[in-house]
Parts: structure tokens; C-alpha cells; sequence
């Protein structure tokens, strides 16, 4: 029973990784999926230089440019940019997967039977779903919102591509030629875009779930120990009970160290996904508060984008943090723990808990905590006061 529970979650990642070779993300795949990968990967940095080389002629002297045009500009070169790097570092990650699930894998199937978390599965899936059919509606509505529901049928591919990526095309340039790789490319980019997050969230709930399930263990034992009597041990019932704080004491330490190592590997996705939901956040709220205008499709599409937005990466933030406000979770029960089953494993243990630092990083420039989210909040109404304050 425990061995089946224990390998639920890994295999669930690991179905997850294998639809991500579909767009661009081989590890799990064979060679079509790698020359698959190694396209997506062209084009997208194709892109991306043909957005940088746009941007270069805009500010290298045609003063005639409005800032409307520099911001289209920068903002479509830093969503293919987000774009590319997520594929790469999304690619590296799930390479290392293969080793992490592995040492998971061993720290599961240890000494201590842990009771298991029956419900992660359905959780994973629920998520997996959820931003699944979340991220295909708000792409649908900025679909019809760049087009206008008036539009003709055989009119809207070419409307599409030049409203949407009207800093990369004029009208004088577009062909189909270099309408349908753009098209590809912009749905790769934006499935990146929402991979990236689902990754750390999905991460974030296995370990967080991990940490739950030895928690409950240490409360059970400190309920038994209650229950146990007032009596003190000794001889052999004192090593028995020194030993089994002793292996619970070592699965909280190879917990810390795994995920000390998933934040080693993740870091730089954890870095660009929440710099790159800080700009668009910022940048939706900013064009809001100028100019919430247009049909009703697109004050929909504002709204429900801006809300997704702010969600998902609020939800990235806060399931990283429930990995630090779990790890610490046991030590109310280890301070109930009674006098007559106190030992030195339990005081290591409190030592451990108390003191160590259990938390995803963006590379160590910032930590994932609940009051992160607090202060990116303020630093997003900032931006925005001085950026309204100059656009007057």
C-alpha cells in the first residue's frame, strides 16, 4: 500500500512532462520530438531577434514614433524573449527531472511509513485542468478581441497577425509565408508562458504535500507518547524511542536537502516567471488606467486577462510559500511533546525546524514567502503612480 501511494505523484509529473513535448519540451519523446524542439527553438529566437531589430530601428531616429509604438515594441520583444527562455530553461528542467525524480523516489520508499497523501493526484489534476482550460479561454478572447466579432471569415488570419503583431509586420509586409510560422509561434510562446507557472505550482504542491504527510507522523507519535503514560523510559524502550525521532529527525533533513536541490534546478525558471508576470502585470494595469475604451469584447478580454494574470502569479508565489510555512508546521506538536518522552532527538528536531530556512528562490535574489506577495503588490502600485505621473 505504500510503495503504490508513494509512486502515484511521480508518474502524474511525469505525464504532465510528456504532453510538454508537444510544444517544444523533448525529454520525454523520441528524435521527431527533438528536431520538434530544436524548430520551436529556431523560430522563437527568430523571432525574437527580428523583434529586437524592429525595436532598434524605432529608437535609432524616427521621432515620429509615438510611445504607444515603443511599448507594443518592447512588450512583443520581452513576451518572445520570455517565450524562449522558458523553453530553455523549462528543456533543462525537465532533463533533471529525470535524476530528481529518482532521489524523490528513495526518500518515499525510506524507514518511516508516512501516511500518504491520497488526494494529490486528483489535486494535480485538478490544476493541470484548471489553468488549462483558463489559459485557452483568455487566449480566445484576446483572439476575437484583436479581430472584432465583425470580422469576415476569410479576412481574420491576415486581421489576426497584424493587429496582434503589428511591431513585427506592416501591411505592405505580410505574406502567408510569414503569417502561419508567427501564428505557431505565438501560441508556443504563450503555452511557455503559462507551462513555466505550472511547473512551479505543481513542484510546490508535492513538496509542500510531503511536508504535510510527516507532520501528521509527528503528530500521531506525540498523541501515542501522551497516551503512552507518565512513566520514564529506560534501557530498551528509552533507544527504541531516541531511534525513532532519530529517523524522523534524518526524513526532515533529506526533505530540506530535497528541496534545497529542486530550488538549485528551478531557480532560474522561478526568476523569469515572476519578473515576466511583474511587467505584464504592470503593463496590463498601466494601459487599463489609460484607456479602458473599445467594444465590449475587449473590456471583457482586459479584465478577465488582467485577472488571470494577477492569479496565476499569485498563485505561483503563494504555493512556493506553503513549502516554508509547512516545513515549520510540527513544532507546536514538538512543543506539547510530554516531559516523560522528551529526548535529544526532539530537541535536534526543534533546533532543525526552528532554525533552518526551507524556501524557493529566484536564483537566491528573492524568496517565494506569503509577505513577497505583499511587497510585489507595493511595488506594482509604485510603478504605476510614476508611471501615470510622467504620462501626464
Amino acid at each position: 500500500m505504500k510503495a503504490t501511494e508513494d509512486l502515484i505523484r511521480l508518474p502524474t509529473m511525469t505525464t504532465v512532462f510528456m504532453i510538454a513535448r508537444w510544444f517544444g519540451i523533448p525529454t520525454f519523446g523520441g528524435s521527431f520530438f527533438l528536431y520538434w524542439a530544436l524548430l520551436i527553438l529556431t523560430m522563437l529566437a527568430a523571432m525574437v531577434v527580428a523583434a529586437i531589430w524592429k525595436l532598434i530601428r524605432l529608437l535609432s531616429g524616427i521621432a515620429t514614433n509615438n510611445t504607444s509604438g515603443l511599448m507594443a515594441r518592447l512588450s512583443g520583444l520581452i513576451f518572445y524573449g520570455n517565450g524562449l527562455f522558458s523553453l530553455i530553461l523549462s528543456w533543462k528542467f525537465v532533463n533533471k527531472w529525470k535524476t530528481l525524480s529518482i532521489d524523490w523516489l528513495k526518500m518515499e520508499t525510506g524507514e518511516i511509513n508516512f501516511p500518504p497523501d491520497v488526494t494529490i493526484r486528483r489535486r494535480v489534476i485538478f490544476v493541470v485542468t484548471f489553468v488549462a482550460l483558463l489559459a485557452i479561454a483568455e487566449h480566445t478572447l484576446s483572439m476575437i478581441s484583436a479581430t472584432g466579432l465583425d470580422c469576415p471569415f476569410n479576412e481574420y488570419f491576415e486581421r489576426y497577425i497584424l493587429s496582434s503583431h503589428g511591431f513585427l509586420l506592416k501591411t505592405s509586409e505580410y505574406t502567408l509565408w510569414l503569417a502561419i510560422p508567427i501564428f505557431i509561434m505565438s501560441k508556443s510562446a504563450t503555452i511557455l508562458w503559462n507551462f513555466q507557472d505550472l511547473i512551479i505550482i505543481l513542484i510546490s504542491m508535492g513538496l509542500t504535500s510531503r511536508y504535510c504527510r510527516m507532520n501528521s507522523f509527528v503528530k500521531y507519535v506525540i498523541r501515542y507518547e501522551k497516551r503512552a503514560g507518565k512513566g520514564k523510559k529506560f534501557g530498551t524502550d528509552y533507544c527504541f524511542q531516541a531511534n525513532t525521532w532519530c529517523r524522523i529527525r534524518q526524513a526532515y533533513v533529506q526533505q530540506a536537502a530535497l528541496v534545497r536541490k529542486i530550488d538549485e534546478d528551478l531557480g532560474p525558471l522561478v526568476f523569469l516567471s515572476n519578473l515576466n508576470n511583474l511587467y505584464f502585470i504592470c503593463l496590463q494595469l498601466f494601459l487599463g488606467i489609460r484607456r479602458i475604451d473599445g467594444t465590449l469584447i475587449n473590456k471583457i478580454y482586459y479584465f478577465f486577462s488582467l485577472g488571470w494574470l494577477i492569479l496565476r502569479a499569485s498563485s505561483v508565489v503563494l504555493s512556493a510559500a506553503d513549502i516554508s510555512l509547512h516545513s515549520k508546521r510540527a513544532l507546536p506538536y514538538l512543543h506539547s511533546c510530554p516531559s516523560t518522552a522528551y529526548n535529544i532527538e526532539i530537541k535536534r528536531l526543534k533546533d532543525q525546524l526552528s532554525h533552518d530556512v526551507i524556501v524557493l528562490s529566484g536564483m537566491g535574489y528573492f524568496y517565494l514567502d506569503r509577505q513577497k506577495l505583499l511587497q510585489v503588490a507595493a511595488v506594482i502600485v509604485k510603478y504605476e503612480l510614476i508611471l501615470l505621473q510622467y504620462d501626464k
